[in-house]
């Protein structure tokens, strides 16, 4: 079996290659770049089935076994205290004229929040071509961000988010660790949940 990810992110590709292998799948993980994947949908859903979709056409124009997983996602991470921002703009959030996490650093210096609840969601689609089916699957992690970004590991906002339980963010947290419990590894291992229960009809 392989996962097909329809990605330019190589951090994004890392990272799912990591929780594939934490989550005990048996696959492999090639990664495919679409066109007409701008994340122009209100929601995540929307914007991870543009994608996938758009990939999926791509790999049918290769060599393609039924055996493959063509997969994409969309997350981000949302702020319930004020009105769920960045949300799914997360990737194209700026404030003060700054990008994703500095912008949204800023953005709570400014506001005088030193800390606030906060949630990271990811949502995968993936079409499945021996059983003609798309499946989807949901990741919720909860937490806290900070204005002050703290790590150096991981990508995006990384650095802002404590997940509960932890004390520490994702971007000073250990690889491993981060990949068993992020929004991304909820969702793949979601996803894998149900791949396995369509094998088993």
């Amino acid at each position: 079996m392989r996962f097909v990810l329809v990605s330019g992110n190589k951090h994004k590709a890392q990272e799912f290659e990591s929780i594939l292998r934490l989550a005990g799948c048996a696959s492999e993980l090639r990664c495919i770049e679409a066109k007409d994947t701008a994340e122009c949908g209100v929601t995540y859903y929307q914007n991870a089935y543009r994608k996938a979709d758009a990939g999926l056409a791509v790999w049918h124009q290769a060599t393609v076994s039924r055996e493959d997983i063509v997969v994409a996602d969309d997350s981000g991470l949302e702020l319930p205290e004020f009105g769920g921002i960045p949300g799914v703009y997360s990737a194209r959030f700026t404030y003060g004229g700054m990008p994703g996490r500095l912008g949204l650093a800023l953005f709570l210096h400014d506001h005088e929040v030193m800390t606030t609840p906060a949630n990271f969601i990811c949502w995968i689609i993936a079409f499945v071509p021996w059983t003609s089916a798309c499946i989807a699957a949901r990741g919720v992690v909860h937490g806290t961000v900070s204005w002050s970004p703290r790590g150096l590991g991981g990508f995006g906002y990384d650095p802002l988010f404590i997940p509960t339980g932890h004390a520490v963010t994702f971007g000073e947290m250990d690889s491993k660790l981060k990949d068993s419990i992020s929004h991304r590894a909820v969702a793949i291992q979601e996803l894998w949940s149900s791949i396995e229960a369509r094998m088993r009809l």
